[in-house]
């Protein structure tokens, strides 16, 4: 992206919203998705961008008279699109990296439960699972090896900052634990038997529930959606043809080109971001 552009948008937007709660919270999820951009910058872009876009759109349904949405509707339409566009990509991005670290994580704490089993220290247990082949998780640990040897913080601080930041929970709490064994010296096999044990358990019964909602939500598409389309159709034609064409102030066709390019495409992407809602990377937190 030009930088000229991006230092036009920082200082018309970004200075402003710097060191707000809703940049500290754009930069934890840029974090998580492992995008290398400051919040504050992210955010100046976006909403420099929308607004450019939200007025462009309200000028062509201005000068064209399209009587589709008022101007300032289509206006506004144009300048939140974007920003939910830009949310779901990032909750996708964060969502796919906690389910590769949860998918990694059993393999990777049965081979720290080895480690520990033979006197491995904390760090050098961290410092060998980061350099196996554990895929997330892996990378995950890297932060921590980073933190502590290039920057030159303390273990247990490195742990924590990763554990803050991290997308998935079950991860955290692992970290968090290993911050406390550090500190008390407790028997890290032993717990690392247990979590994994846990971890098991965890899973069966979330694949359990996922496949039990997944099954209810395909129900609901059927009954209400695809189904409630259907017979809104049928509606439209029935009473069209007692009606003599029409229903009310509007056309039989215009009703089917609304029910085609409105209503059955706002319906399924509503459902569709229920869906996002329900298994976002912020639903799941057992």
């Amino acid at each position: 992206m030009n930088t000229f552009y991006k230092k036009l948008c920082y200082r018309t937007v970004g200075r402003h919203i710097e060191g707000s709660s809703l940049e500290n919270e754009i930069s934890t999820l840029l974090y998580q998705a492992e995008i290398k951009m400051n919040g504050t910058m992210f955010l100046s872009v976006l909403l420099t961008s929308s607004l450019m876009l939200s007025l462009a759109v309200g000028a062509v349904f201005y000068i064209l008279s399209i009587e589709l949405f008022s101007p300032l509707f289509a206006a506004l339409l144009a300048f939140a699109a974007p920003a939910g566009v830009v949310y779901f990509q990032l909750t996708s991005k964060i969502q796919d990296r906690r389910l590769a670290i949860d998918s990694n994580l059993p393999f990777a704490i049965s081979h720290m439960s080895i480690l520990a089993s033979i006197g491995t220290t904390p760090l050098n247990l961290l410092r060998m699972v980061a350099s196996s082949d554990h895929g997330a998780v892996s990378a995950e640990l890297k932060k921590i090896l980073y933190s502590v040897d290039t920057l030159g913080k303390d273990v247990i601080g490195a742990v924590l900052d990763v554990a803050r930041t991290t997308p998935s929970p079950h991860m955290r709490s692992l970290l968090i634990e290993i911050t406390r064994m550090i500190h008390t010296g407790g028997g890290m096999e032993t717990y690392l038997h247990n979590r994994l044990d846990q971890l098991l358990e965890i899973k069966r019964q979330v694949q359990k529930e996922l496949n039990q909602s997944l099954a209810l939500f395909s129900e609901m598409y059927i009954t209400f959606i695809s189904t409630g389309v259907i017979m809104s159709v049928l509606g439209v034609t029935v009473g069209s043809i007692l009606m003599g064409g029409k229903i009310g102030p509007f056309q039989a066709s215009d009703l089917f080109g609304i029910f085609v390019y409105f209503i059955i495409p706002v319906t399924n992407v509503i459902f569709f971001v229920l869906l996002m809602v329900v298994y976002s990377p912020h639903g799941e937190q057992k």
